[in-house]
């Protein structure tokens, strides 16, 4: 049997596990993914399964691709696949050479199809630099394939995935009682008149203001449901009628590339190609790229230009990533705060209600958290154990951002560096995660002079607080100007 074979460095290639069903083998070569069809193509750097299937014709289909993709060291490897037909016979071997770049590499092999060929089960195992690298499974079978057989989607290219993301993808700019813009965020429509960004978005905004990739622009104050905590939010846009993106059929997993289009700061959107590297605590995606705060609530596309999930925002609202690192609250870990993202899968299309609250009952109950206002004063804080005043100037002791019940007291440390005389009051206010006030000082008068910085503290009783996350608040009169978080853990 004739068997022309074809191999192709991939990097970073990934494709959807949708045809036949794949072995994994233990050892140093992680099998990413494997996929068979008739028809395959380059798009760009990668090779790509065009009808992606399990299932083969006898005396119909002339050939079967069979594509491995793998995640082991880089360098130079010898990869093998053998061919073994129904009876579990060795057919045929194919033998490629390569050498990665990256952790992410494969090949694709094929294997031509005669008039008269064995029905059944046939399996391709791979093996590389020796090693047992998985197999891949398909079924060749007689009679003709059904005209009603469903079409393989096809992978759409980076300029189409740019196109479909940027039709897809909305900026949201919350805005305050006088109509000035206090946040951006995006957003997308699940629904007709309705469009799920992040809870941060919207957080303090008395109305929003949505601009679709074409230009258009709405305003809406209508939000017809959210989670605080989750950090999503559902804006009723009546006036408007963009349609939803086609959703993925499956969600995404470990190994699956996907794009999204992040913001820049002239307004325009660049798209990113990423890959899924794992799931957060939270059972969040976790995406190998970082995506900054305006990008948070942005459509994750799949090859096929399907909106699989959303860059997720921050869960702790009003916390910055300094503020999450501090406090050990990343996924997978701190360090890779900044080297990546999430993405949270979308949830069913969401049931629309004739119920709807204003943005200002959100803020009347309490659900939003107050933005630091911009001051001309300098303004830095820490936390710590207690205050040491051995020098001329008092000094924070056993700086950290988590405590422990038995630490006794956190203290909170500020340095004042006026920029202007001003006479004011300052006080301390401690919040919990969820937003409800437990207390503060009573307002100290403080009179600020240009170049004669000072220092105050405040302890908080830490026997007093339940294990959780909390938020000080330093306010000036009566607005926010500095605030951070800490854990109290028993």
């Amino acid at each position: 049997m004739g068997s022309p074979t074809t191999a192709l460095v991939l990097a970073a290639t990934l494709t959807l596990a949708e045809t036949g069903y794949a072995l994994q083998a233990a050892g140093r070569f992680h099998l990413v993914r494997s996929t068979s069809g008739s028809r395959g193509t380059q798009v760009g750097e990668r090779f790509v399964i065009e009808d992606p299937r399990g299932v083969f014709y006898a005396g119909q289909d002339r050939q079967v691709l069979v594509l491995f993709e793998w995640q082991g060291p880089a360098g130079r490897h010898r990869c093998e696949g053998t061919w073994k037909d129904p009876s579990g016979r060795a057919v045929f071997t194919s033998e490629s050479e390569l050498i990665s770049r990256g952790p992410r590499f494969g090949v694709y092999w094929g294997l031509s199809l005669p008039d008269v060929v064995a029905v059944g089960t046939w399996v391709l195992e791979a093996r590389v630099d020796g090693e047992p690298a998985g197999a891949h499974a398909f079924q060749i079978v007689a009679g003709q394939r059904a005209d009603t057989a469903p079409l393989a989607r096809r992978t759409l290219d980076v300029a189409e995935l740019y196109q479909r993301g940027l039709a897809a993808t909305l900026t949201i700019e919350a805005l305050d009682s006088s109509g000035a813009p206090i946040g951006v965020g995006s957003g997308l429509f699940v629904a007709p008149g309705l469009v799920l960004t992040t809870f941060g978005a919207i957080n303090a905004a008395r109305a929003v203001r949505l601009r679709t990739g074409e230009g258009r622009r709405f305003e809406t104050s209508e939000v017809a449901s959210w989670n605080r905590h989750d950090d999503w939010a559902v804006l009723r846009t009546p006036a408007a009628e963009g349609q939803p993106i086609q959703r993925a059929a499956t969600e995404m997993v470990v190994g699956d590339r996907c794009y999204f289009l992040e913001a820049q700061s002239d307004g325009s959107r660049v798209i990113v190609e990423t890959t899924v590297v794992g799931r957060s605590a939270a059972g969040d995606l976790v995406l190998n790229d970082p995506a900054n705060d305006t990008t948070h609530g942005s459509p994750v596309l799949n090859e096929h230009g399907e909106a699989a999930a959303t860059i997720a925002g921050h869960r702790l609202l009003g916390a910055t990533l300094l503020d999450i690192h501090a406090l050990g609250d990343a996924a997978p870990g701190a360090g890779a705060l900044w080297s990546s993202s999430r993405a949270r899968p979308l949830g069913p299309p969401p049931v629309p209600s004739t119920a709807s609250r204003t943005l200002q009952d959100l803020e009347n109950a309490g659900e939003f958290v107050r933005p630091l206002a911009r001051i001309p004063h300098f303004v830095q804080g820490v936390l710590g154990t207690g205050v040491e005043k051995e020098g001329p100037v008092p000094v924070a002791a056993g700086q950290r951002s988590r405590f422990s019940r038995g630490d006794g007291v956190c203290v909170v440390f500020v340095t004042w560096t006026p920029a202007r005389k001003e006479d004011a009051s300052v006080a301390f206010e401690v919040f919990n995660e969820e937003n409800r006030h437990l207390g503060g000082s009573e307002p100290r008068r403080v009179k600020l002079r240009p170049s004669q910085s000072f220092v105050h503290s405040w302890s908080i009783d830490l026997a007093r607080l339940k294990p959780g996350i909390y938020r000080v608040d330093v306010v000036l009169g009566t607005d926010p100007v500095w605030r951070t978080f800490f854990r109290v853990t028993d």
